[in-house]
């Protein structure tokens, strides 16, 4: 595989069955690691509204990696407003994933840039990324990008 032939691009709506299928596994994956992310039964219905709506909202984008016509990768960013500190705009990456085939090979990297690249206009001059503590995986990657923990968020299941 040649990064040159991985296109970098906005989602549209003819993606959503491709890009919902990749976020989807991410959600499964993120399962599998701490049971507090139990995944919805209408998990699919779900991932297709919330990238739908990227499609329209100026405060959510989602880029995608097309490899000849095929969805290969996928990231998602928000822009939050951080009222209390400087800078006032954060980039933070919520989901992102690539499938298995076309990882440790710079795209993660090219769609994080790519993300950045797209919301330099809207005056973020920090990013963060959230993901399941035990995913060591996406720690290792976001480490390796200079990345560090900021903040924590703990949780336990209440009783019903």
């Amino acid at each position: 595989m040649n990064m040159e032939d991985i296109k970098i691009r906005d989602l549209k709506r003819e993606d959503l069955k491709e890009a919902t299928n990749l976020v989807m596994r991410l959600k499964k994956f993120n399962s599998e690691h701490d049971p507090l992310f139990n995944v919805s039964e209408e998990l699919e219905k779900n991932v297709t509204e919330y990238l739908a709506s990227a499609i329209k909202l100026e405060t959510r984008d989602v880029l995608v990696a097309d490899f000849k016509k095929k969805i290969v990768g996928v990231i998602m960013g928000e822009i939050l407003t951080r009222p209390f500190y400087n800078p006032s705009k954060e980039l933070r990456v919520t989901e992102i994933y690539l499938l298995p085939e076309y990882r440790k090979g710079g795209l993660g990297k090219k769609l994080l840039d790519s993300l950045i690249e797209k919301e330099k206009g809207k005056s973020c001059n920090i990013i963060t990324v959230e993901f399941p503590s035990e995913n060591l995986l996406a720690h290792k990657f976001y480490t390796g990008l200079g990345m560090r923990s900021i903040l924590s968020i703990y949780g336990k299941q209440l009783k019903k």
